[in-house]
This record gives C-alpha cells, sequence and structure tokens, in this order.
C-alpha cells in the first residue's frame, strides 16, 4: 500500500499486512467491518475464548442481512467485555471459594451467597460467572461493595455494573468506582447519582 495512503488512514510504516477490500454495496461493507472487528477479537483472545467468539462470528454472519444497524450496537458491546475481560482480573466461583479459604465441599459458595447479598456482583461468560478481583479484600467482599451495589440502579446487568466500576467518573473527579472504594462514601454518591433523571 502507498505510504501516502497509509498515512490518510493513520497508519504507521511498521504495520506489516494491509487488506482492502470494495463492498458492492454500503451494508456488505458494514458486514465486512463487522466480521473484521469480531476477528481481530479473536485473534487475541484465549483459547476458550476464541471458540466462543467463532460461534457467535458464524450467527453474526448468518444474521447480519437481518438485523442491520442492531449489529453494530452487538459487535460494539461484544469488543467493550471482551476488552473488559483482557484489562480485569477476574475470578470463577472455585477461586472465590479457595481465595476466601472455606472449607466446604460445594466450590461456588461463598460467591454465589455473596452475589445475592448484593455483597459482590458477577459478569457472564460463556456459562459462568465470573467475578472481578478487585471486588475482593483479603478473602472476603470489600466492605464498600454493598452499599454502593445497593445505590446502583437495580435494573442494571452484571455487565453494565462492571462496566461502570471501570469507566472514569465525573462525580470521582474522573477516576473509575473501583478505584476509589476506599473513599466509600463518595462512591455510594457516585452510584447513587446514576438512578437520578437526565436533566437539561
Amino acid at each position: 500500500m502507498p505510504a501516502r495512503v497509509k498515512v490518510t488512514l493513520g497508519a504507521s510504516e511498521e504495520d506489516s499486512e494491509w487488506i482492502v477490500l470494495r463492498a458492492g454495496d454500503h451494508e456488505l461493507g458494514k458486514t465486512v467491518d463487522r466480521a473484521m472487528r469480531l476477528v481481530n477479537m479473536l485473534s487475541t483472545g484465549s483459547e476458550d475464548h476464541g471458540r466462543d467468539l467463532d460461534r457467535l462470528l458464524g450467527i453474526l454472519l448468518e444474521r447480519m442481512p437481518r438485523i442491520g444497524a442492531e449489529a453494530d450496537l452487538w459487535v460494539d458491546n461484544l469488543e467493550l467485555r471482551t476488552d473488559y475481560l483482557r484489562r480485569t482480573p477476574t475470578l470463577s466461583a472455585a477461586e472465590v471459594h479457595r481465595w476466601s479459604g472455606r472449607t466446604s465441599g460445594n466450590p461456588s459458595e461463598p460467591a454465589s451467597r455473596w452475589k445475592k447479598e448484593k455483597k459482590i456482583f458477577a459478569v457472564r461468560q460463556g456459562r459462568g460467572d465470573r467475578y472481578p478481583a478487585f471486588q475482593f479484600r483479603d478473602g472476603a467482599p470489600h466492605p464498600a461493595l454493598k452499599g454502593v451495589l445497593t445505590a446502583l440502579p437495580a435494573e442494571l446487568t452484571g455487565w453494565q455494573t462492571a462496566l461502570w466500576f471501570a469507566s472514569a467518573n465525573g462525580w470521582l473527579d474522573g477516576d473509575a468506582p473501583q478505584d476509589r472504594l476506599d473513599d466509600s462514601e463518595d462512591v455510594v454518591t457516585a452510584a447513587s447519582r446514576l438512578a437520578e433523571p437526565a436533566r437539561g
């Protein structure tokens, strides 16, 4: 590819491989773009995650002509979740069990109970829950978590909750709530603001 074209596209000379495709129509171009974004995620995920994404890619490509703009949101959401799991350490229920020092034979305890009691939250990955590790201190839920989770809107999904904790928050001077848990009153206030209706 000519250097001037790479510069126009915002690429550096170090970029080693380029594929240029000409789509016959706008919708086909969007379909290819979505597929390539998924392929990019597949190439950098874990083996298990890659298999899940591979199945999702097949479903997406099969349904693409019918779901139109919804597919953009679907792929954006998948990218956000994939990026989150790359950046944020998470634990399985069995890992929480071991980390908590419990000796019972039920590996889903105490994670499932803590989740039900709103002391922690989980994100769904495949068929199981993953528990973001920032929630724990010394094998137990961080003391601030219950107040924060109670203050957040009840309808938030686990993924919406996770992304809220990981995002810069204006009520916390731009810090992510998960980085300010020791300032529990401030984080509870920020969580309660999320439930307020937008004005303006």
